[in-house]
């Protein structure tokens, strides 16, 4: 019988447990199929590190060793990069008095991966206090940063975005995200203070050779629940990577005898997140074995909130664009969709220059119509999708 390629099986093969493999089925025509599988779900290093490590690798055919190569190289390469803009930032920040937490994929990549090379990192995210985003922000423009895209209307980032998205262009951008809130801020109905996480950091410490100096990280209770707001709440579960579930395994694994399983539910119960925690622990438990305490899985699924209707309706993929922007209203309070809407149907005229690539403002009007007749022939299809399907349920 085939070997599904699927997230089961990619699970299997990363975390050592081949043994609970049928290795036999894997075909050598599965393996183009399951390498790009494993890249979209950034876990293609990982694949090539524990294949190596289980002696398995020289077995699978040349084209397959030689992309698996190639993508942890790859990975390693763009990791380098995006660590020595880290510490310059680091270095910078630390002269001008902002403190500097790491976040996500640099943190991860330096603290609970083996090596740098395993942890693809698409940006570099970091935390800095509130009244220090603007400075954090400048200091960052010295160094070659600008923002990455126009708004969509005028004060639409600073109502919508808890942080400051900036690149470096070059042969090889880097973008980085400077946070002054987590998960999200002012006008999301699942909106936290920060301010408890400033209370969970502590100094990094990394795997890495790297020495970072003057460089904080969020405490291993910290990061579980961040990382799982984040991936079922922000961006609704629905197209996260399996990289950000490992992260979680990993994060764990690695810090188990620090994890305080109490204040994670306390908090999770007080911020309201024990459903997006749920989610995001029952993903990792069932694609890694995550060793989740008993009582902390009993807990967690005998306990609900207000957002866990929101949590299973965003791990639902839109059949539309409308309804996709709909699921992004519904997280959203009252002014915020009010705001979303108007920058939906009329997007200020930088940004349509940037949208649709115009050289001038001439072509303007034309491109607003065609913008308008987009949304109506969406919203038509829209219509009859959802007509089909509750006349499927119907029937």
């Amino acid at each position: 019988m085939p070997l599904p390629i699927n997230n089961q099986t990619l699970g299997l093969l990363i975390t050592d447990r081949l043994h609970d493999l049928n290795w036999d089925a894997l075909l050598e025509t599965d393996w183009g199929v399951l390498i790009s599988k494993a890249r979209a779900e950034g876990v293609a290093p990982l694949l090539y590190w524990n294949l190596s490590k289980s002696g398995r690798f020289s077995s699978l055919p040349e084209e397959a060793r030689n992309n698996l190569r190639a993508l942890y190289s790859a990975t390693w390469i763009n990791n380098q990069k995006i660590l020595r803009e880290l510490e310059i930032l680091a270095h910078l920040y630390s002269q001008a008095g902002i403190p500097l937490v790491v976040l996500k994929g640099a943190c991860f990549a330096l603290t609970v991966y083996p090596d740098i090379g395993l942890r693809p990192m698409g940006d570099l995210d970091v935390l800095v206090p509130k009244e220090k985003l603007a400075e954090a922000g400048r200091i960052a423009e010295t160094l070659g940063y600008a923002a990455m895209l126009p708004e969509a209307s005028f004060g639409l980032n600073d109502l919508l975005s808890h942080h400051l998205c900036l690149q470096k262009n070059g042969p090889h951008p880097i973008s980085l995200e400077i946070h002054d809130s987590l998960v999200a801020d002012k006008s999301f109905i699942f909106a936290v203070p920060v301010g408890w996480f400033w209370g969970q950091t502590e100094s990094l410490h990394t795997t890495s050779q790297t020495k970072f100096k003057d460089l904080q990280m969020l405490s291993p209770v910290g990061q579980i629940l961040f990382a799982a707001a984040h991936a079922m709440l922000q961006h609704g579960g629905r197209d996260v990577p399996l990289r950000w579930f490992y992260d979680l395994d990993l994060l764990i694994r690695k810090y188990s005898d620090r994890i305080d399983w109490d204040l994670l539910l306390l908090q999770a119960t007080k911020f309201e997140w024990v459903s997006a925690l749920d989610a995001a622990l029952s993903k990792a438990y069932a694609y890694f074995d995550t060793p989740i305490p008993e009582k902390v899985r009993v807990s967690l699924f005998g306990q609900t909130d207000r957002h866990q209707a929101f949590v299973a309706l965003m791990q639902i993929k839109p059949a539309t664009h409308i309804l996709e922007e709909l699921q992004k209203l519904l997280s959203l309070n009252l002014h915020g969709r009010f705001r979303l809407l108007l920058s939906l149907i009329l997007p200020d005229p930088a940004y349509m220059r940037w949208r649709y690539q115009l050289k001038n403002s001439r072509l303007l009007p034309v491109y607003y119509l065609i913008r308008w007749i987009d949304i109506l022939k969406d919203a038509i299809y829209t219509f009859f999708n959802l007509m089909k399907r509750l006349l499927a349920i119907e029937s």
